[in-house]
């Protein structure tokens, strides 16, 4: 066996890169001793956490994906769970978890904090009955993947057995299912770290210089929204639907997966959407197919990042900024104003 691995260069993650648009997923590469291990020994030592791992795995889901670094993206992989200082402009593209000497009203065991059991928003028992994270369901804690989480599948506890296969010959988005039917999406192959950066970086949508994020939306894919909706179901719903936001105005909750009006001026498909849109409003399209006829629809990730963000409720940006009518020059561009423009 070869010498015992550092274990911040695992990079089992890998694997989440998309090629390119559509449903190419790439399979993780590299070195099977990266992430695995036969003996889980070496020099009387563990070679990765005390603990067996499923798997054979050196470590846990954030064992690789966790850094104390203000840079998120060292090491070529993501990572959801940031030291202090961790913030909007050096995140990744879901967010970060807090840590546990940092927890705010961004996450802090009522949102999406590991090993949360708090109900969820929204929750609706009589249609989510796979989820056992919360109170009611057992209280074993929001975790990564599967009873327990939002990765993999519904019916296994354990977070590797959840995602098996997933990372070898990845059939879904970010190994994120509806069921049994993989949420359809494309990814930034820097996890967007650039563009949250730096809006101004511009946008590329294909090849291997993608740099954000292209969401499904609609109703003819899982979509991005839909997979939120496996616990925050009374917050989306479908174009057409009027099970618990209604389909058009007075609506009851924001509306997910249908439209935006083409005369807003982030619906309008003639309007070149720009690094500060895809930083703070992305929008979803059917397919995750970048250019649409049919136009651009709200997610609910046009408003949140799934992981987390220095702003209450996981916001992209603090509800407190958003101020309407505002004299010409001082307007906000982004958040709520971001789309209605005509209140700004």
């Amino acid at each position: 066996m070869k010498e015992k691995k550092i274990l911040w260069s695992l990079v089992m993650v890998i694997s989440l890169l998309l090629c390119g648009g559509g449903t190419g997923y790439a399979a993780v590469s590299g070195a099977c001793s990266e992430c695995h291990t036969m003996h889980n020994s070496q020099g009387g030592e563990p070679m990765g956490l005390a603990d067996p791992q499923s798997a054979l795995l050196l470590n846990d889901c954030l064992g690789c994906h966790t850094t104390t670094r203000i840079d998120p993206f060292v090491g070529g992989y993501p990572f959801v769970r940031l030291g202090s200082g961790a913030s909007d402009d050096n995140c990744l593209a879901g967010g970060f978890f807090q840590t546990d000497t940092d927890i705010g009203d961004n996450n802090g065991n009522e949102n999406h904090d590991i090993g949360a059991i708090a109900v969820p928003a929204g929750f609706d028992s009589s249609e989510t009955t796979w989820y056992t994270g919360h109170s009611a369901g057992g209280g074993n804690g929001l975790g990564c993947a599967g009873t327990n989480g939002c990765h993999g599948n519904e019916t296994d506890l354990d977070d590797m057995a959840a995602i098996k296969g997933g990372h070898h010959d990845p059939s879904a988005y970010r190994i994120l299912y509806v069921g049994t039917k993989g949420v359809v999406g494309s990814g930034a192959k820097d996890y967007e770290e650039a563009i949250i950066r730096d809006p101004g970086t511009g946008v590329v949508t294909s090849g291997d210089t993608q740099n954000v994020n292209i969401y499904s939306a609609g109703v003819d894919d899982p979509s991005i929204s839909e997979l939120c909706a496996k616990c925050h179901g009374d917050f989306h719903n479908e174009s057409g639907s009027t099970d618990d936001c209604g389909s058009v105005s007075p609506w009851i909750r924001h509306p997910t997966d249908v439209a935006i009006p083409a005369t807003w001026a982030i619906g309008d498909t003639s309007y070149t959407l720009d690094g500060d849109d895809y930083k703070h409003n992305p929008v979803g399209y059917e397919d995750a197919t970048f250019q649409l006829t049919s136009g651009r629809m709200a997610t609910c990730l046009s408003c949140h990042r799934a992981h987390g963000t220095e702003n209450a409720d996981l916001l992209r940006w603090a509800y407190s900024t958003q101020l309407a009518g505002q004299e010409s020059g001082s307007q906000v561009t982004y958040g709520c104003l971001g789309c209605h423009d005509a209140q700004r």
